[in-house]
């Protein structure tokens, strides 16, 4: 079986995976967990206080262009690396 194969396939599993979470679970909350923590945080302990306040607390889109941004950064990273080993890969055979 050829290596593009086993890429189909890891990326059809991981699809069926994420339909498959959303079919069986039509009414759930798929949000993020950025103030899931703090919301526990504060039935299991009502009287904590934070260690520190932000100096600086960004915009909601500023927030998401530096999430944007921290995921082109993290692609390029990625991109790079399977390039530069498929090039040495092809230089090693021929």
């Amino acid at each position: 079986m050829r290596r593009s194969h086993y890429y189909a396939l890891g990326l059809l599993a991981v699809a069926v995976i994420l339909v498959s979470a959303i079919l069986l679970n039509p009414n759930s909350d798929f949000t993020g967990s950025d103030d899931g923590g703090g919301e526990v945080i504060g039935e299991v302990e009502p009287e904590y206080q934070p260690w520190f306040q932000n100096v600086w607390e960004p915009s909601g889109e500023l927030q998401t262009l530096f999430f944007t941004l921290q995921a082109a950064i993290g692609a390029l990273i990625i991109g790079y690396f399977l390039g530069s080993n498929k090039v040495q890969k092809e230089r090693r055979e021929g």
